[in-house]
Parts: C-alpha cells; sequence; structure tokens
C-alpha cells in the first residue's frame, strides 16, 4: 500500500487543554474565564452535582449533568455537544472517569483488559473532537504547615493545600496541548505545552491576557520562514600557534558597596547575571584568567597587563539591579542579614571578591524576595516564582528577575 503526505498546517486546528488542583484553587471558575474570552457557545459537563451553576451570573453556558460517570457516559456527552454546535466544552471535571474506570476492575487486575479499550474510545474522542476542550482535573494533595515557636513548642500557625499530579489515568498530559496547575492563589503554573509562548511560564490569576496568548496560537496560520542559504566554500584555515595564558595583574579588593555603579549598564545587562564556572578550590569562584595570541615578534614577558572586568559576583548583582531598580545598599542589607557583618559592623563580612557562588545566589534571590514583597506577593508564592524561572535560567540572575517580570504583567 502507498501512502501519501501533505503539507503540514494549522488550519482548523482544536484546543485540548487541562486544568488540575486542590480543592478551591479556581479550576470551574478558570476554565469558564478562559472559554468564555475564547469562544462564542459553551457547554459544559457537570460531574459535580450542578456546582458550575454557581457560576450562572458571570458566564453565559449551558450545562449538562451526568448522573454516571463511567467513560462511555463521557464519550455519550461529548458528541452531545458536538451535535449541539459548541464551540467550547468545558469536562469538569475528568478525574470522574478515573474513578469510576478503578471501580469497575476492583481488586481483579485482569479486568483491566475490559476498561483499557472503553477507556481508549474517551480519550481518542477528546483529542479528536469538534470542539475545543477544557478539561478539570481534581489533583494529589500534600500539606504545607507553618509554624512559629512558642513556650519552647512548634505551633502551627497556617496549612496551605499544595496540588501534585493530577488524578487521571498515568501519562495523560501526552493526549494533550496545555496541563497547567492552579494553586490556592490561583496562580496557573503550566506544567506541559505545544505553545511556545506559554511554555513553563506562570500566570497568576488567568484571564483575558493568558486566553489572547493561546488564542493567538491557535490561529496563526503562517508559514514557518525558510533559512537563508548560504553559499558553501573552501576556506583555508592558517596555522596559529597555541595561545598563552597570562594572569591577570592583581587588583585590590572592592567591596560589595560599590556594585551598583551605573557604568556601562548596556554591557552589565547583556551578560545575563550569569556565574562563571567555579574553582575547585573551596567552592569559591575561579579567578579570572584571560587567553590572548601574542604577536610574534613580541615576547610573553613584554606582554601588557590586561585590566580586569567585573567578576561574577558584581556582574551578577548589577545585572539584577538593574531590572529590578533597586539600590546599592540593598545588597549590602541583604549579605549582612544573610552573613553578618565585619568588624565594623558597617560592611559585610564577605566581599565581591571572595564570595562562592551560593553566596552569590542567596544574595540575589533575598533581593529577589524584598522586590516581590514590595509588589504585594507573599513569601510562599514569592519563593514559588523565583524558583520555577529560576530553573529556566539557571545562574542569570537578570533574566530570572526579567521573566519573573514579564509572568506579573497577567
Amino acid at each position: 500500500m502507498t501512502y501519501s503526505f501533505q503539507k503540514a498546517t494549522k488550519e482548523n486546528i482544536k484546543l485540548r487543554m487541562a486544568l488540575y488542583g486542590p480543592p478551591g484553587c479556581g479550576k470551574t471558575y478558570t476554565a469558564l474565564q478562559l472559554a468564555s474570552c475564547m469562544g462564542k457557545r459553551i457547554g459544559l459537563i457537570d460531574t459535580e452535582h450542578g456546582s458550575s451553576r454557581k457560576y450562572a451570573n458571570l458566564f453565559n453556558f449551558e450545562v449538562l449533568e451526568l448522573g454516571k460517570f463511567g467513560p462511555s457516559q463521557y464519550y455519550n456527552a461529548i458528541e452531545s455537544a458536538e451535535e449541539s454546535g459548541f464551540d467550547y466544552l468545558i469536562i469538569d471535571s475528568l478525574s470522574h472517569a478515573w474513578y469510576a474506570e478503578l471501580d469497575s476492575v476492583g481488586s481483579d487486575v485482569r479486568n483491566w483488559a475490559k476498561i483499557r479499550p472503553i477507556e481508549r474510545q474517551l480519550w481518542d474522542k477528546i483529542i479528536s473532537s469538534s470542539c475545543h476542550i477544557i478539561a478539570t482535573m481534581r489533583s494529589k494533595i500534600e500539606y504545607d504547615f507553618n509554624t512559629v515557636e512558642v513556650g519552647g513548642k512548634q505551633k502551627i500557625t497556617s496549612v496551605r493545600k499544595i496540588g501534585t499530579s493530577p488524578i487521571q489515568k498515568e501519562g495523560s498530559e501526552y493526549e494533550l496541548d496545555i496541563c497547567g496547575l492552579l494553586d490556592d492563589q490561583n496562580t496557573l503554573m503550566i506544567s506541559k505545552s505545544r505553545c511556545p509562548e506559554i511554555n513553563n511560564g506562570i500566570y497568576p490569576k488567568p484571564g483575558k491576557k493568558f486566553a489572547e496568548i493561546v488564542q493567538n496560537w491557535l490561529n496563526d496560520t503562517s508559514s514557518p520562514i525558510p533559512a537563508p542559504f548560504v553559499l558553501t566554500r573552501d576556506i583555508a584555515i592558517p596555522n596559529v600557534a597555541a595561545p598563552v595564558l597570562y594572569a591577570v595583574q592583581e587588583q585590590p579588593s572592592y567591596a560589595i558597596a560599590a556594585v551598583a555603579s551605573n557604568d556601562n549598564v548596556a554591557q552589565m545587562v547583556s551578560t545575563n547575571g550569569h556565574v562563571a564556572a567555579i574553582a575547585s578550590t573551596n567552592g569559591h569562584v575561579a579567578t579570572v584568567i584571560e587567553t590572548n595570541i601574542p604577536s610574534p615578534n613580541v615576547q610573553p614577558s613584554a606582554q601588557p597587563a590586561i585590566s580586569r572586568q567585573d567578576n561574577p559576583a558584581k556582574t551578577a548583582f548589577k545585572a539584577l539591579l538593574a531590572v529590578t531598580r533597586q539600590s546599592s545598599s540593598k545588597v549590602i542589607e541583604a549579605s549582612i542579614d544573610l552573613y553578618g557583618a565585619d568588624a565594623t559592623g558597617l560592611k559585610p563580612k564577605f566581599n565581591s571578591e571572595n564570595m562562592t557562588a551560593l553566596q552569590i545566589k542567596e544574595v540575589c534571590e533575598a533581593l529577589m524576595l524584598e522586590w516581590l514583597g514590595v509588589k504585594g506577593y507573599v513569601v510562599e508564592l514569592a519563593q514559588n516564582l523565583i524558583d520555577i524561572s529560576s530553573s529556566r535560567h539557571p545562574g542569570q540572575y537578570s533574566l530570572i528577575a526579567s521573566d519573573i517580570n514579564t509572568q506579573l504583567e497577567f
């Protein structure tokens, strides 16, 4: 049999999205909010005994309440939604189908042989549906306890529910375009996305702006820009003597107080605050070594001394302060808070010349936490924003701050 390939296009593609999280994180509300921003006619499959009706005064949608939650019931409900001509279909929630499958299997694992084909039919229906689909899922829950010491004993001051993985068949994320975890502050953290613009993004209270990004991605049918053609030619590579290493002339130590100079800001930010490689000795930042190719008629001993650029600590602090618009005094305060002061009590115990990469990271995180605190974000959420952005830009503190700043616009 001969198969025929066709040019791939994005015409008439449909959204497949999942929102999951702990109770009270706003799954149903967020699904309705996004669907209302992107579609005209909205249908909702309700497995929560009509709880979606509580949003009827905020959103215009039609609801179908399921009494049984087997995969076949979901399948038939999706078919009915397609026949009704809905633009967007919200499945609230898809976790009940998984509960029904587990009940059908019971204690005999051989029953999975009967259930898996029905489960596959449901997922094939979700993937091939003529409706855009936003499914909500419950998540597994862990608890975070905040405590204070009172009279020598730890007293719990608050308890926070934290969602982890969705309650659904293993690997369900593979079937979907976008998956996101909502926390108890209604902040959406994207865990999987085929839309590059939101990949690994963080969106507090996702609404119109987030919906516009997804909608633009769905509607973008432009063809890729072809790579420019480069004529290849033979290039003669001259023989070059191996480079000679020259140690940089030692300069006086500079206190951290000097890191916020506004000189060469453009050059400073372009470094992205990247921390240089760490020397193997005691975890300290390696001394800068310059690589130069000397002129054939100049002896190495006659090579002039090279002025040293900012060390990694200064580079990181300058880049971060330029983005967050904080003063240099904040660096001093953060360093003293973390590591203590010197004998004068006015300067940090460590200066920028002898800081380890870990100390640079901790000071930068302290600066970002204070910056987010001024913007009104609680410590837990601020730390969460920093951790996720740090995983995307490890060691590049200005990029981390810029990334957080971008997310906060939503």
